[in-house]
């Protein structure tokens, strides 16, 4: 792969979106360039700075904001700055950034009273805990309050609004989510906010995929591709060959999906968090095991361990067990595979009820796999139960082998009641 080029700059988005803006602003203005222009800024390099050919200082773009009457971080990023917060709140955002959950609810809370100017700086910080503490569905609660007393203004708070995006895509309203990314992509374009429309547009992305709609999330990952390279952010393009990986799995295009697993670890494991690394090799796992390559697939999943080490949540925990389990299951290791899938199994409920189904269906292959064909009946069932809420594409993840073993156990009637069941299924945001 080539070598991803550094960015030349920390302080914009891009060089095109700064001299969008900043053409906005002056039109605005009703200044003309040579009207802008001050000592050591002319109005030729004003121009330039517009037409995208040159980067302005941080000090030049704090001068223009300030002559054009703009945030100097909206003409730089195109995300209006954070209004001032009184210190308390300024405390609870450092807890929690820093996990010190309990102190900085404390903090939030004493600032829920209707009146109170910060109330939706407070309900958004309540929200990310409730997120944190996997109370998805009280964090949608939170997180929406306070994304409609912004009046739906994605980038007053674009962190709040990727996880109540996230909550939705959890608790089965995938719909919704991928409705609320959209408008997040349109918003952020709109505001020539690179930075956003990227965040946003792999996020859209994933959503579709996850909802089966693999030409929408191909399109918009090739409009994002393009703003990345412009950006030249190594870890925003390595997410996009992630999400290129997951769309080819889907595909059933196991090559292409190494190929690109493959280019995002590459790009992450220049990076200094571990995390990330950590769940590359998981997704490289999946494509080597997809391929048939079982001990490589272990290899690689023994790696994401030691890089998580002491760090590894449950939900971590059980996506690498299941993992081991199905890449020991096609080694014909089938006791150890069931040992392995028994561990993911008491670690599932730390999943969101989505990735608890689709992880259901995989324990289900592992126990059929090692002839425990009962086990992977009840799984099944477990899993179409929390699918249906998906609609009939996740639904039928699990329909589909629970109707070949109950057709296979001579109920055929039953095979077909459970196909219905699926196909009939409508998401709840729908």
């Amino acid at each position: 792969m080539g070598r991803v080029p550094r960015s030349l700059t920390t302080h914009i988005d891009s060089p095109k979106a700064v001299g969008q803006r900043l053409h906005e602003a002056r039109l605005r203005a009703n200044l003309s360039q040579r009207q802008l222009s001050f000592p050591g800024c002319t109005a030729a390099y004003i121009s330039r700075i517009e037409a995208g050919a040159r980067i302005p200082s941080l000090q030049m773009i704090n001068h223009l904001a300030a002559r054009l009457d703009v945030s100097g971080q909206w003409l730089a990023t195109g995300v209006e700055s954070a209004p001032v917060l009184p210190h308390d709140l300024v405390d609870a955002e450092v807890a929690l950034r820093l996990g010190e959950i309990d102190e900085a609810e404390k903090l939030f809370r004493e600032h829920l009273d209707e009146g109170d100017p910060d109330r939706a700086t407070a309900l958004a910080g309540l929200g990310q805990i409730a997120n944190r503490r996997e109370r998805p569905r009280e964090a949608i609660r939170l997180l929406d309050e306070a994304f409609r007393a912004r009046s739906r203004r994605t980038l007053a708070d674009p962190g709040a609004v990727d996880t109540l995006g996230r909550c939705y895509a959890s608790t089965g309203s995938l719909d919704t989510a991928i409705a609320l990314f959209r408008d997040a992509v349109e918003e952020a374009r709109a505001a020539t906010a690179s930075i956003e429309e990227l965040r946003f547009g792999v996020l859209l992305a994933n959503a579709l995929i996850d909802a089966g709609e693999l030409g929408a999330a191909q399109t918009a990952l090739a409009g994002v591709m393009r703003i990345a390279e412009e950006m030249g952010d190594p870890v925003a393009v390595a997410r996009i060959y992630w999400s290129q990986s997951r769309l080819h799995g889907e595909r059933h295009e196991p090559q292409l999906a190494n190929r690109y697993a493959r280019r995002a670890l590459e790009i992450l494991e220049r990076t200094e968090n571990d995390s990330y690394v950590a769940m590359g090799y998981h997704l490289l796992a999946h494509t080597e095991a997809e391929q048939g390559h079982g001990e490589e697939a272990l290899k690689l999943l023994a790696r994401g361990r030691e890089l998580f080490a002491s760090e590894m949540g449950k939900r971590d925990d059980a996506r690498f067990a299941t993992a081991e389990a199905r890449a020991m299951l096609s080694l014909g290791r089938a006791r150890e595979a069931a040992v392995r899938a028994s561990h993911a199994l008491e670690l599932v409920d730390a999943l969101g009820p989505g990735d608890r189904g689709l992880t259901y269906v995989a324990l289900a292959e592992i126990f059929n796999g090692a002839g425990d064909r009962e086990r992977a009946r009840m799984l099944l069932g477990q899993a179409l139960d929390l699918l249906v809420d998906y609609g009939s594409k996740p639904a039928l993840q699990a329909a589909r082998p629970l109707a070949d073993l109950l057709e296979a156990d001579g109920d055929p009637a039953a095979a077909l009641a459970v196909l219905r069941r699926a196909t009939d299924a409508v998401p709840v945001s729908a």
